[in-house]
This record gives structure tokens, C-alpha cells and sequence, in this order.
């Protein structure tokens, strides 16, 4: 009798184990936006959220051709650093050979408008959307330029 008990018990708390849920099958899906970094010297956890200044390697030369509404072309090489300045060169294409301009100045990261970048007044205030190895120029509100027939893109320098 005591062995039927026995057995009645193992296989009662193996049936019970077996229809728990983990906790893990009801917690709520992960946000892919974010990002648990766990300090092993403290064992806390902090979240934070990925944005493209934290995310892409924006950092780097871009280069390319863009459209110019009096000239052929304005050949254009804009260096993003990692402290946050630039340097913005232009050339003029069908000008006179003077026709170049190279400023410096900083740009920051427009909170409100994921992805985009705004150079300051040295830049004229121009804003970019930075993508995997290119950055966009946009309109003065960081709308998309509606041209298809023109090509508002620099693609990033990866030598």
C-alpha cells in the first residue's frame, strides 16, 4: 500500500510540473527597439533605446553628385564625425573653377524626427536621414524630396 501511495504521489507532482507555465511563456514579447545591458558589477539592468545615432556607423565621409537648379552638378563630400562636427565641401560643376565651398560647423540628431540629422548654420541649416552606408538630403521639415528624376543621395566613403 505505502509503495501504491509512493507512486501515486511521484506521478501526481510529475503531472502538476508538467502543466505549469513558466513565467517566461506569459511574460510579454520582447521590444525589438530595446536593448537589457546588465552590469555584472552591480547586477542591475538598464534599458535603452536604439536610435540611429547609437545604431548605424554613421560616422565617415559620404560623397556623390547632387543636383543643382543653375550648374551641372554640385560634386558634394560631406565628413560626419564622431563629435558630432562636419565638414561640408561643394563644387560647383560648369562654374568657374573658383566655384568651391568647404565650411565647418556641427549637426546634431533631430530627437523628433528618427533617423535625420540637422547641420547647423554653417550648413544652412540642411537636413539629412542617415541610412546603412548613405545619408539623404531632405526638404527644410525632413520630408522626403520628390524628384525621382534627381538623386539627393551621398553614399558613404568605406575605404
Amino acid at each position: 500500500m505505502k509503495k501504491l501511495i509512493f507512486a501515486l504521489c511521484i506521478v501526481s507532482t510529475t503531472l502538476v510540473a508538467c502543466s505549469k507555465t513558466s513565467d517566461s511563456e506569459h511574460a510579454t514579447p520582447p521590444d525589438n527597439n530595446v536593448i537589457a545591458n546588465t552590469d555584472s558589477a552591480s547586477q542591475s539592468t538598464t534599458l535603452s533605446r536604439d536610435t540611429t545615432e547609437n545604431a548605424l556607423d554613421w560616422a565617415g565621409e559620404y560623397k556623390g553628385i547632387l543636383p543643382c537648379h543653375d550648374c551641372k552638378g554640385i560634386e558634394t563630400e560631406l565628413e560626419l564625425k564622431l563629435d558630432k562636427s562636419f565638414e561640408l565641401t561643394q563644387k560647383f560643376l560648369g562654374k568657374p573653377a573658383n566655384s568651391e565651398n568647404k565650411v565647418k560647423g556641427v549637426f546634431k540628431f533631430l530627437p523628433d524626427q528618427p533617423g535625420m540629422i540637422q547641420l547647423d548654420a554653417e550648413g544652412d541649416h540642411r537636413i539629412y536621414f542617415i541610412g546603412e552606408n548613405y545619408i539623404e538630403m531632405r526638404g527644410d521639415k525632413g520630408e522626403k524630396l520628390e524628384m525621382p528624376e534627381l538623386n539627393y543621395r551621398l553614399t558613404k566613403d568605406l575605404n
